[in-house]
């Protein structure tokens, strides 16, 4: 990366692969996710009796994913960050401010951004094509969080792509707030059981996994509530935050449910079928 913020580089020498080496973020980043798959574990929400298969399949659609669109996506993006600095495109280049302000600023505006192309997904029946599959998973763990049909994964980079562009955000300042993203989605998404108490003092600043759950209800009210991703402010102050007994709360859609529907192929294949969608307005 042509960035002198970036973190340098730590080296992990294999003795079987001598030019293998991982990133301070990518050392976080497993040491983040085994810390999750750990809580998962010792403790789980709900018990599963299929949890490798179900982390397996959804495993499926991040190497999927991987394979179409990280040389397509990662090239596109590091072209845009460059053109952004070097031009001093955008709202944020256009004020004298302290690095940390900015970065600050651009996590706060990008996080808002997020939550209104979430809702987007959920409103604009093409979106909700790509989304669907994502929201079909009848279980919920860790894995729910990679489970994006390839479709989505481009239209969210292309639109993301544009904000960057907008609000003249640049690698710089988008790294801190991707780490505290990915972080945060997988483990709001994941199967772990937190006392109340302490759930209910998370969500009042980040997304907690109970708040969450909600979004992933079978019940189209709860569907369509519950967006954002890191901060939980957005929804209460855009009038989507909503409540209920995660005990009681049924995974999915309710359609889509039966093996056949569930399997690679079909949810692949589902954008491209009929449009089913949860009503705006359903109760």
């Amino acid at each position: 990366m042509a960035s002198s913020l970036l973190i340098s580089t730590f080296h992990v020498r294999l003795s079987f692969m001598p030019d293998f080496h991982l990133e301070p973020n990518q050392i976080l980043a497993i040491t983040l996710f085994a810390g999750i798959v750990l809580f998962e574990t010792v403790l789980p929400f709900r018990g599963s009796h299929h949890r490798l298969r179900h982390v397996g399949k959804n495993g499926i659609f991040t190497a999927f994913n991987s394979v179409i669109l990280a040389g397509f996506g990662a090239t596109l993006n590091l072209w845009v960050f460059l053109w952004i600095h070097e031009n001093e495109i955008g709202l944020l280049n256009q004020i004298e401010r302290p690095f940390w302000v900015a970065t600050i600023l651009a996590s706060v505006l990008f996080d808002a951004w997020i939550y209104w192309w979430h809702r987007l997904n959920h409103v604009v029946p093409f979106f909700w094509r790509f989304h669907q599959v994502h929201h079909s998973d009848m279980e919920m763990d860790f894995s729910t969080a990679l489970r994006f049909h390839p479709g989505e994964m481009l239209l969210s980079s292309l639109a993301n792509i544009a904000v960057f562009a907008f609000l003249g955000i640049t690698i710089e300042l988008i790294v801190i707030y991707k780490i505290v993203f990915n972080f945060n989605v997988l483990w709001h998404h994941s199967n772990v059981a937190l006392p109340e108490k302490w759930d209910q003092m998370l969500r009042g600043v980040l997304v907690s996994p109970n708040m969450h759950r909600v979004h992933h209800s079978m019940k189209v009210r709860e569907t369509n509530s519950n967006y954002s991703s890191v901060l939980s402010v957005w929804d209460r102050l855009f009038g989507s935050y909503r409540k209920s007994d995660p005990d009681k709360i049924v995974f999915g859609l309710d359609y889509d449910r039966s093996s056949e529907d569930q399997k690679f192929g079909r949810l692949m294949a589902r954008p491209f079928t009929s449009n089913k969608r949860p009503e705006r307005n359903a109760k």
